[in-house]
């Protein structure tokens, strides 16, 4: 299958918005839509919310989020259509933060140079046929490109193939390169190694 991986770039988030449109996620429910807001860069967080009550405001921000960069990741695109995303992302100690009262995640250290990698959402009838190892593989080459440490990642000892279950499963992550860090009542911690 024909697919290419582009970065998110600000000139994109009409693109990503409208993918995030038409794409079933979050169980499918449309009001539940996310965007993908909550896992972004700490300079966006400046009016402390995590969430915004409103599919039409999660979709607003996530416009804003994008063109400033502090919503980052990568999109799968096929037949010049987006069908996968991938949100991973550096600066971001607060959704780290967060995550960390159910994962057993390192505290943060200056001194170690970390991208998370948060979720995936891939087009359902193109789901299972490797794009989102696709693109966590593309976050991994920039990673190391950009002089970074680790890729980590926080997921699911038992994975479910469900719209809600969105971090991807241990196995994909073992694929590429991706060891067992540390693991708290089946909540595994991933992490690639880069240098």
């Amino acid at each position: 299958m024909d697919i290419e991986i582009r970065r998110l770039t600000p000139e994109l988030a009409e693109a990503y918005a409208h993918f995030f449109d038409v794409t079933p996620h979050d169980v499918n429910i449309d009001e539940r839509k996310c965007y993908c807001v909550t896992w972004r860069s700490d300079n966006s967080y400046d009016d402390g919310n995590h969430w915004y009550p409103t599919r039409e405001e999660r979709r607003s921000h996530a416009i804003q989020f994008v063109r400033t960069g502090s919503l980052q990741g990568y999109l799968a695109y096929h037949g010049g259509e987006i069908v996968g995303w991938c949100n991973a992302n550096a600066d971001c100690r607060l959704c780290v933060d967060y995550l960390r009262s159910f994962w057993p995640i390192e505290e943060y250290r200056a001194d170690i140079k970390v991208k998370s990698v948060f979720c995936f959402v891939i087009a359902p009838e193109l789901q299972r046929k490797g794009i989102a190892t696709r693109l966590l593989e593309r976050v991994c080459k920039d990673a190391a490109d950009d002089g970074f440490d680790f890729v980590e990642a926080y997921v699911n000892r038992e994975f479910v193939y469900t719209d809600h279950d969105f971090r991807g499963p241990l196995a994909m992550y073992k694929k590429c390169g991706f060891t067992e860090y540390a693991e708290r009542e089946g909540r595994v911690v991933v992490r690639k190694a880069l240098k």
